[in-house]
């Protein structure tokens, strides 16, 4: 081919490539984002591709880490920001994502793309946004791009991730995003919504022993954790069912484990706890000394003390529902057991959930003390509808039905719940309940979680589908309350001439 032939082939190669994406556009719909009003296009609008950004090119991309207490994080530039190190960086070009994975315990962690765009880029230009990764099974992930007019992290996809990869897609405008040629955006491990609804939670912690004695740090992020998401989950409550420390004895458990309680008190979260075995040390000293009536006295919902908190009952109402959570300390013997039911009787009006350290077995039967509170207590007390408790390792839950009025038809039914997870790694690897109820349902949703391997479920919930995650039914409409008057009188009695004369005044 001579010159001239080649010259006007390649003239014409060039003109073809320019007029074909004008003459036939592109009209695909480009709409993937969470909130369409925020970021929504037609399907009549065109658009041709320009450029493309990868993160393996570090001349166009700055990527960072960072975690934050709030997903998405409240600022622009939130502190803590940090960019990836030159592994990480080189991980991207390797395609392995475990060598840029980000943790964090009682914080939302996230990875953050800082983009800089070409000097052509135009206000009615549109960008494309695609990342693919990985989180833990279970998580909710949510891309998020800084929306300037705004001025705060918009969502624009989410997924739910699964075992493997997953990818996250979007669309955005560069008038609404782009700033200075830089368009901003993260992805963040984000708060899971429960499919179903719910109207608040109770948080239930046991056996926290060995992080006490060995593993403060997961004790530390339980509390944390809870205080964290105190409005996320709507958190009203906090069971503490026993074995607060490994060595009643050893004063140093006690001081760690009131401190990471304190963070409660902090937070202002209402909670109980009670005296496991591992509590006892000397006669109950160090027990009584950091968690005796004098900590909880002055509590608005603290109802009562028994022995020096050896055993006690709050009084909790939410959303016109009230409770009474009555807790006794181990080794349960008569006279605990009339005291509880001296309690159960004044308040039976109220929905009842007693909290022991030990109950219910492993096997899901109940064990010689657990018969006797059942048969004497539950039994006896219609308002009863759980008991929540420790001490034996392993997770399982027992229901009763109950006929009080003995004419053949179910009254109640009661709930019997065993969780103890100090068998697991570090001590049980801060695994706790969460209890969320649904008053529109009349269920209590229990679910297991640990803040500190940010996992759901320590059993696996396919081997095990109801150890750790199940439906209780339980009748959570308002308590009704009512007052009526049909007199009320003053009387005055005035003294006249030495003498007391009744004087009744009506008005």
């Amino acid at each position: 081919m001579d010159n001239k032939k080649l010259k006007k082939t390649v003239l014409l190669l060039f003109w073809f490539t320019i007029l074909i994406p004008m003459i036939f556009p592109s009209t695909k719909a480009v709409s993937h984002s969470i909130n369409s009003s925020k970021i929504k296009y037609s399907a009549a609008q065109s658009y041709y591709h320009t450029h493309r950004y990868l993160s393996t090119n570090k001349q166009h991309m700055k990527i960072s880490e960072n975690a934050t207490k709030t997903e998405p994080p409240k600022k622009f530039n939130p502190l803590g920001e940090i960019e990836f190190s030159k592994e990480k960086y080189h991980s991207l070009l390797q395609k392995n994502s475990e060598e840029n994975e980000t943790h964090a315990v009682s914080k939302f962690p996230y990875h953050r793309f800082d983009v800089k765009v070409d000097q052509d880029i135009q206000p009615s230009d549109m960008l494309s946004l695609h990342w693919e990764g990985k989180s833990l099974a279970g998580r909710q992930v949510t891309m998020y791009a800084w929306n300037l007019a705004e001025d705060k992290w918009i969502a624009v996809d989410q997924k739910v991730a699964g075992e493997t990869n997953f990818e996250l897609n979007g669309t955005i405008t560069a008038d609404q995003y782009v700033e200075n040629k830089k368009v901003s955006v993260i992805v963040q491990d984000q708060v899971l919504p429960l499919s179903k609804g719910y109207d608040y939670s109770f948080v239930w912690m046991t056996d926290t022993q060995y992080y006490a004695q060995d593993h403060p740090a997961i004790f530390k992020s339980i509390t944390e954790w809870i205080a964290q998401n105190k409005d996320v989950m709507n958190i009203k409550y906090v069971f503490h069912s026993g074995d607060i420390v490994n060595k009643g004895k050893d004063e140093k458990q006690w001081r760690r484990a009131s401190a990471h309680m304190n963070t409660l008190d902090v937070a202002k979260i209402p909670y109980g706890v009670l005296p496991g075995n591992h509590d006892e040390g000397d006669h109950l000293t160090y027990y009584r000394q950091y968690f005796g009536k004098a900590r909880f006295q002055n509590k608005g919902y603290y109802g009562g003390s028994y022995e020096n908190n050896r055993g006690h009952y709050d009084l909790i109402s939410v959303d016109g529902k009230d409770y009474v959570f009555v807790y006794m300390g181990w080794d349960v013997e008569d006279k605990d057991i009339e005291w509880m039911n001296d309690v159960l009787q004044q308040y039976s009006d109220r929905t009842a959930i007693l909290s022991l350290h030990s109950y219910l077995e492993k096997n899901g039967k109940r064990n010689r003390e657990g018969n006797k509170i059942y048969e004497k207590v539950v039994m006896t007390n219609k308002n009863v509808v759980a008991v929540l408790s420790g001490h034996y390792h392993g997770s399982k839950h027992r229901v009763d039905e109950i006929d009080d009025n003995q004419d053949g038809i179910i009254d109640r039914t009661v709930y019997q719940l065993l969780a103890d997870y100090q068998k697991a790694p570090n001590g049980g690897n801060g695994f706790i309940r969460l209890l969320h109820f649904d008053k529109e349902t009349n269920t209590i949703d229990v679910e297991t979680y640990s803040p500190y391997v940010n996992q759901y479920s320590y059993y696996d919930p396919i081997k095990h589908p109801d150890k750790d995650q199940f439906t209780m039914n339980i009748d959570l409409q308002q308590s009704k309350k009512m007052i009526s008057t049909t007199l009320f009188e003053v009387n005055v009695y005035k003294k006249i001439d030495g003498y007391k004369v009744a004087e009744s005044v009506a008005y």
